[in-house]
């Protein structure tokens, strides 16, 4: 887990460094926004599972992390949009036209 979360703060550091130097591009910030939201999902799911049945009562928060994820994936196909927008940074073909 916590490589994980290292690997995405790393990430948004670099991407921070790039957008402060005006040389962080659409494409990798989208790139980025999407992976570190699958990876905090992910995460997310792994606490509920390590918490058993009591990772879905209000005790713990990781029910409430993973609705709030879950939002942000399914709302408006928010994840998705983010994969066109690599593909077409990787390709140059526009799929969303």
């Amino acid at each position: 887990m916590i490589t994980e979360i290292t690997k995405a703060q790393l990430l948004t550091y670099r991407l921070g460094q790039l957008r402060n130097e005006g040389r962080a591009s659409t494409a990798q910030i989208s790139m980025a926004k999407r992976n570190n939201v699958k990876m905090a999902i992910d995460i997310a799911r792994e606490s509920r599972q390590i918490h058993g049945a009591m990772g879905i009562t209000n005790e713990y928060s990781c029910m409430r992390h993973m609705a709030n994820l879950e939002s942000v994936i399914t709302y408006e196909g928010t994840h998705d949009i983010h994969l066109l927008i690599t593909g077409m940074d990787v390709t140059g073909i526009p799929a969303f036209q």
